[in-house]
Parts: structure tokens; C-alpha cells; sequence
């Protein structure tokens, strides 16, 4: 996934607020000088956002809620910095957008809570998440406008979406831009 298009091709046909609540996060990734909320984010799609202690190694999980809007929440690990809990949400906001059966209130998506279990890990389902959140992000020309305004600084990228210089370096490579 590269653009909005991508991920909107992966919903049902009806979503079209969620299309533009979508569209409006990568369109405002910075709000009033700062990167913009993706918990704000999650919670208008009506998926709850809590900081929690989760196994080690473990930095987020979508989890069912019976108390949030859509029926589900995100959970991501309280030590974490900031800018890792950003990508965290979004990553496991993909799950919920592409991944989950919403037409099944009783199906038992893999990457939801396993409890105590080892966690279960579907390699393209893994990297389709991480495509989500990259391009919520930095799709659609957000990454390339932004590294022309921040002279190709990556620190200064870092801080212009609010995630990690290592997750900067990433995306400049994904999308092929030079720094």
C-alpha cells in the first residue's frame, strides 16, 4: 500500500466517513504545530486507545471491548516513548480496518488478545498493518512535501510526525526518497 486508494480499495463500499475521517488525518498530519492524534483518530472510527502493560515484547494488540463504539479497542505498552506508541495505534488501527470480520461479532481475528498465549504472528497480515500505518502517515506525498520543508533533516522529519528518526529512515527508503 502506497496511497489512501489502497487502503480505501480494502473496505466496504459504504465507509465513506471513515474514508474522509481517514483522509483528514494524512491531509492534517500536524495540527496547531504538532503531529495530530492518531488515539483522536482511533477513538472518531470508535475504537478505544489504553496504555496498558503488556507482555515484553509486545507494543500494541487489538483486543474486543464491549464498552467502546465499534466493539473494539487498542491496547498499547504504557513504557513505550510517544512517537513508538503513535505508529502502535496505527499499526493496529490497520488490523481493525483491513483485517477484522466486523460481520462476525463472535470471530476470533489472530491478532486480537491471546491472553497469556505466545503471540500469534501472520508475517503478511504483519506487514500489511505497517503498510496501514506508513501510509496514513507519509502517503500520498506527505513524506516528500514534508522532507522538502525540513531540508531532508530526518530529526526535523521525526519531529514534523511525531514517530522515531529509525521509522523516518524506513518510510524514506519504502518510498524511495533521498535524505
Amino acid at each position: 500500500m502506497r496511497d489512501l486508494r489502497d487502503i480505501f480499495r480494502r473496505l466496504p463500499k459504504d465507509e465513506g466517513e471513515l474514508r474522509h475521517k481517514l483522509r483528514n488525518f494524512n491531509f492534517f498530519v500536524r495540527k496547531n504545530g504538532k503531529a495530530a492524534s492518531v488515539k483522536d483518530l482511533a477513538e472518531q472510527i470508535g475504537v478505544d486507545v489504553y496504555q496498558v502493560e503488556l507482555p515484553r515484547g509486545m507494543a500494541g494488540r487489538l483486543v474486543s471491548d464491549p464498552f467502546a463504539e465499534s466493539g473494539y479497542a487498542i491496547e498499547v505498552q504504557k513504557s513505550q516513548n510517544v512517537r513508538s506508541k503513535r505508529f502502535t495505534v496505527l499499526h493496529e488501527l490497520g488490523h481493525y480496518l483491513i483485517h477484522l470480520d466486523k460481520s462476525d461479532p463472535l470471530a476470533d481475528p489472530m491478532f486480537l488478545d491471546r491472553g497469556n498465549d505466545a503471540f500469534y504472528f501472520d508475517g503478511q497480515q504483519e506487514c500489511e498493518a505497517n503498510d496501514v500505518a506508513d501510509t496514513l502517515l507519509f502517503g500520498d506525498g506527505a513524506l516528500a512535501a514534508a522532507l522538502t520543508l525540513c531540508g531532508g533533516d530526518t530529526n526535523k522529519l521525526a519531529n514534523y510526525f511525531g514517530v522515531t528518526e529509525k521509522m523516518i529512515q524506513v518510510a524514506l527508503r519504502k518510498y524511495g526518497l533521498r535524505y
